[in-house]
């Protein structure tokens, strides 16, 4: 009578055994699984990472080496020496001296009056009470007139001019000197000589014609 008994505790006891054991793995599943989510995300966002820099321009991580480099320095280039070509004492021609010359030409330019010169030599003809004049050999040079040069002149470069003598001096702007000038007998010019004053930057100041018969 007892061993019936006794075999169906047993399987009561199985029984609850059993249902414990089914409903406490049922319990613990899900949080295994999230656990097991959690653990694996990280390394799915890893793997994403590793991709993405795989995909980067060869095969480099991002990094300050691959920053775009800052735009370059505009460099000024520097100028060479110049030097100062403007007319000083001591570099234009017959600066800050007086010279005698002969007068080959003569024009006006940018409202500037020019004179084509050579040196020459004069001296006093005692027999015509007038002055006997050397050309000179050398090349001609060209100077500038000062804009407010002083221009005196006598017969030939000038007409004769009623109620004065032939030899006298009569005042003239340069820009009537240039036609005067240009209006000579070529033959003439070499025989012709003016008294130059140039000033410092190599101008003529004063500029005075000598009388011949």
């Amino acid at each position: 009578m007892n061993l019936p008994r006794r075999n169906s505790a047993k399987g009561r006891l199985t029984v609850v055994v059993l249902s414990t054991l089914v409903l406490t793995g049922c319990s613990q599943k899900p949080a295994d699984h999230m656990e097991s989510a959690a653990a694996a995300k990280p390394a799915s966002s890893s793997t994403a990472a590793d991709m993405r820099d795989d995909a980067l321009p060869d095969g480099g991580k991002k990094s300050a080496d691959h920053a775009p480099s800052s735009a370059p320095t505009r460099k000024t280039a520097t100028p060479p020496d110049s030097k100062d070509t403007s007319a000083t004492a001591g570099t234009a021609p017959f600066a800050g001296t007086e010279q005698f010359v002969t007068i080959n030409n003569a024009r006006n330019s940018n409202g500037r009056t020019y004179l084509s010169v050579r040196p020459a030599q004069k001296k006093i003809n005692t027999q015509f009470d007038t002055w006997e004049i050397t050309p000179g050999t050398g090349s001609f040079t060209t100077v500038p007139m000062a804009k407010n040069g002083q221009v005196l002149l006598t017969v030939p470069v000038r007409g004769e001019v009623t109620g004065t003598s032939r030899a006298e001096l009569l005042p003239y702007s340069p820009v009537q000197l240039v036609t005067l000038i240009n209006q000579l007998d070529p033959t003439l010019c070499s025989g012709i000589g003016y008294d130059l004053v140039f000033d410092g930057a190599g101008q003529v100041t004063s500029l005075t014609s000598l009388y011949r018969p």
